[in-house]
């Protein structure tokens, strides 16, 4: 088989199972739209979610015509209580076989008493509530054609407590330990699980942050690209649970791997419970 025709037939196979929709929650700039990006040049439509609607609309132009695929956008504020009703009503009828939730970025990055309880709130809701609602709305549907996959865009922060960043590591671990768990549940159902764990990575709203900050160096330091990260998470999609960037990637002992550990973790943990809680 040609390398050509090698690659036609991965895109087939992908598109397959991951198409014909995917649903980009927080798509309107780096990460997200990177994956857009990727995900309209292997076939699949696409409904992007983000608040700004003007940037949606520019991604939308460009998926269209660069890649002829349908886009549906949806200006939508995924901390709000309503959220995933809204999403389900715009996704309607049509057939998710991926689910990217990429919202969730820390706006305030302070003490955990210098910003508000109401303001805490709204980041709990939108990398708590909404991500559980999605995960079993679109979960559910996938499990029916038992086919399809789950990206959940986190953080290093996960892997533990940070100073400044209380509320933001809680809330990525929070994601981080459903999609493990769902990986556990679903890997023997057709559904791909992968949590995707980054730590900078070079978008607009990390240089402003940095910027903020006063972070030395904030617009010429060094730091991985979204569509990089992206290619790398697509390709590792079927290896769950989770990825860890850029460990997992520079890694020269394959079995020391971070992403490679969480996966030991995640099988040992669960046959162990199985003792006591069934391995249904």
């Amino acid at each position: 088989m040609s390398e050509h025709a090698k690659q036609a037939s991965e895109a087939l196979a992908f598109k397959h199972k991951y198409g014909p929709w995917a649903v980009i929650a927080g798509a309107s700039h780096g990460v997200g739209a990177a994956f857009a990006q990727q995900l309209a040049a292997h076939g699949l439509n696409c409904v992007l979610v983000a608040r700004r609607a003007d940037a949606l609309a520019t991604l939308q132009q460009q998926l269209v015509t660069r890649y002829g695929i349908e886009v549906v956008t949806l200006s939508l504020d995924l901390s709000h209580a309503d959220a995933t009703t809204r999403l389900v009503a715009a996704v309607a009828e049509r057939e998710i076989g991926l689910l990217i939730y990429n919202a969730g970025g820390d706006p305030y990055i302070t003490r955990f008493l210098d910003t508000s309880a109401v303001d805490w709130s709204a980041l709990l809701r939108l990398n708590t509530q909404t991500v559980m609602e999605c995960c079993h709305a679109f979960g559910g549907r996938m499990l029916e054609r038992r086919r399809g996959g789950l990206i959940l865009v986190g953080s290093q922060a996960a892997l533990g407590g940070v100073r400044k960043l209380a509320m933001y590591s809680a809330t990525k671990a929070f994601a981080m330990n459903l999609g493990e768990s769902l990986w556990a549940e679903w890997k023997e159902r057709g559904i791909d699980v992968l949590n995707l764990l980054i730590g900078t990575v070079d978008t607009p709203t990390m240089r402003e942050a940095m910027v903020k900050l006063n972070i030395p160096d904030a617009l010429s330091m060094p730091l991985a690209k979204a569509e990089d990260i992206v290619a790398v998470a697509l390709r590792e999609l079927a290896n769950g649970p989770t990825l860890i960037h850029p460990e997992d990637v520079v890694a020269s002992d394959p079995q020391a791997k971070p992403g490679l550990a969480r996966h030991r973790h995640v099988l040992k943990k669960s046959a162990e419970a199985a003792l006591f809680i069934g391995a249904d």
